[in-house]
């Protein structure tokens, strides 16, 4: 039987983070480390994880699409360096910017910008635009160093160091995740360096959904390189050591998922948090082992689940182990300890979002509030964006920093080690 364990919070709105009295905007060891309105609120973000680069990138929800570049070397007084909008029209209402990355390459720092416009703009086939962020914090050295053509563009990125050395960059968007060789994309080839698809499994396939978000990253015990999939027909895990020839490991076919939205595995890969993206679905806990050693041929229960309000979907998730944090929407950002997956419980929660929580007959207000989260692990950052009221920055107390190893576990989180390549290979 799936155990459902549903932390509901009701958060009063206030109308400036300011004011004091009896609403309640946040838990009490949630801090404000810093905020930064910004016009249009803002899309996807990922902060940089070296000491030396405060940086933080966000795409922009104004205007045809592009990215802004923050600057966090005072958190409590977020700066912005830099802002990027693609220079050609589009037909389509609203920014088409979508996810963004990092990726590091022979100590010098690329920003991957993912794009995709409606069919009738000239811009169509732009998938994605890399830039240059070495010279930072000077602005006027960011250089555009390639754009990635790709039919009908990009949604989600995932940047990954492989086992055998080579920086990857895996991108979602049509029937299939595109997986490719930084170094050669940089180089020009004429295919973007591109190196393998990964279908979702034929049995499975609902049209050209494809996947939505995606994963990976190390297991030590096995040697393995692994790819996590949320797409059409639910959550897919795959054996990446050899990319020519990706393996599936284990199928997640709940029923109560028609597309895996977002997913995470915990370090040792042993579990994974999922999404699925509709108002009402709460964030279901999976344990893999019984797909792994073949007890069953596909995983359709969860083992535990969890959820800020059963009125809302959550957006994003970012796994530090026994910590997920969550982009919840309408309930901004909250955090639920997992360290029993049958039994998780919320730890924190701070609402990003000032206006009224959205009402199941108004599908458009999922739209609203915190939509992307990422974690900086060297000293437990945590960055939000929120759609309507821009960027945040806060700390969650007790919580100074993430390494898997202090946990006696693999150091395995979508932060990458770009100079030494995966923990424990």
């Amino acid at each position: 039987m799936t155990a459902l364990t549903a932390a509901c919070l009701v958060l009063g709105a206030s109308t400036t983070a300011a004011q004091t009295g009896p609403e309640v905007r946040g838990s009490r060891n949630i801090t404000v480390a810093g905020h930064l309105a910004l016009e249009g609120g803002s899309g996807a973000v990922e902060v940089e994880q070296d000491a030396s680069r405060p940086y933080v990138y966000l795409s922009r929800r104004t205007g045809p699409g592009g990215f802004a570049v923050l600057s966090l070397e005072t958190p409590e007084a977020p700066r912005r360096l830099f802002t990027w909008d693609i220079d050609a029209p589009t037909a389509a209402p609203g920014a088409a910017s979508r996810d963004l990355v990092y990726v590091k390459l022979e100590n010098r720092y690329y920003l991957i910008q993912a794009f995709q416009f409606d069919a009738a703009s000239p811009q169509a086939d732009l998938g994605a635009v890399v830039f240059d962020v070495t010279g930072l914090p000077d602005a006027s050295s960011i250089q555009e160093r390639a754009r990635l053509s790709v039919p009908g563009g990009l949604h989600s990125l995932f940047g990954y160091k492989h086992s055998d050395g080579r920086a990857l960059l895996f991108a979602t968007g049509g029937a299939a995740v595109h997986v490719y060789d930084f170094a050669r994309l940089l180089a020009g080839e004429a295919d973007h360096g591109l190196v393998a698809r990964i279908d979702t499994p034929e049995q499975l396939q609902a049209g050209a959904a494809g996947y939505h978000d995606v994963f990976v990253g190390f297991e030590p015990v096995t040697a393995q390189d692994r790819f996590y999939g949320a797409g059409a027909g639910g959550y897919y895990v795959f054996d990446i050591t050899d990319l020519a020839a990706p393996a599936l490991l284990v199928t997640i076919n709940s029923a109560a998922v028609r597309r895996g939205h977002g997913i995470a595995p915990t370090p040792d890969g042993r579990y994974v948090a999922t999404t699925a993206g509709y108002r009402t679905a709460p964030l279901r806990l999976f344990d893999l082992q019984p797909g792994l050693d073949g007890t069953i041929p596909r995983i359709r229960t969860a083992v535990g689940a969890w959820a800020a309000d059963w009125r809302n979907a959550a957006e994003q998730v970012e796994l530090r182990w026994p910590y997920v944090f969550v982009a919840a929407l309408d309930d901004g950002l909250q955090v639920f300890n997992m360290r029993d997956p049958v039994n998780p419980y919320t730890v924190g929660y701070y609402r990003t979002y000032e206006g009224p929580v959205g009402a199941l007959a108004d599908p458009s207000s999922n739209h609203h509030g915190a939509g992307a989260i990422d974690v900086r692990n060297r000293d437990g950052l945590i960055v939000v964006s929120d759609r309507t009221t821009g960027f945040w920055a806060f700390y969650l107390e007790a919580f100074e920093g993430w390494d898997g190893r202090g946990w006696g576990l693999p150091n395995m989180s979508s932060a990458q080690d770009w100079d030494a390549g995966p923990d424990g290979k």
